[in-house]
């Protein structure tokens, strides 16, 4: 696989055999119809969690399955990978993350999440209906305390449903769909 647009369809069909297993009809019609070409960066940015990545998709490989890490190698390495600007101001997480969308439209958007190792994405929510599928095991909180999520699980988190990750001594990429109003960012949650 050495083009982008199979990547992502490899990557798209995950989510829609997820989303089939869950039943989740509506949403899988709005993913299995998601088309246009990848969004992709020239270079990627100097952003030092990507200093991790080749790490990350070995754990795809290890924890998923190496077609779908060779798929997401190819993504990651071209993904116009940034990060949410209001995360800046004194979080250690500014460092240790960045996310990339990689297909989509006003509705909904396909993309990549890389955490580092020793990372806690802290208690944050968003308007946007949310589904990951962790392409490594970290820790989750879905707003009812710390819980081990396997890789290749779907999650689901519901519209400004709090929720928290955190990543033990190991990189780990995560793949998300986000539905309806993919323009608002996350804001973390106060204490």
């Amino acid at each position: 696989m050495t083009a982008p647009g199979p990547a992502v369809d490899a990557l798209t069909a995950r989510f829609v055999a997820a989303l089939g297993r869950r039943a989740a009809m509506a949403e899988l019609m709005a993913v299995a119809s998601l088309g246009g070409a990848p969004q992709l960066a020239d270079t990627p940015p100097d952003l030092p969690v990507l200093a991790h990545l080749d790490e990350a998709v070995a754990r795809v490989a290890d924890e998923v399955d190496p077609q779908l890490a060779r798929a997401v190698g190819l993504l990651g390495s071209r993904a116009a990978w940034t990060r949410t600007a209001s995360y800046a101001a004194g979080e250690a997480l500014f460092a240790g993350y960045a996310h990339a969308s990689l297909r989509g439209d006003e509705d909904l958007v396909l993309g990549l999440v890389l955490l580092g190792p020793e990372v806690l994405y802290r208690a944050h929510h968003h308007p946007a209906e949310e589904y990951y599928l962790p392409l490594g095991a970290i820790r989750w909180d879905h707003g009812e305390g710390w819980v081990d999520e396997p890789a290749g699980e779907l999650i689901h988190h519901a519209p400004w449903q709090p929720h928290a990750m955190a990543t033990g001594e190991r990189p780990a990429l995560l793949a998300y769909l986000w539905f309806d109003e993919v323009d608002v960012p996350s804001v973390f949650v106060e204490p």
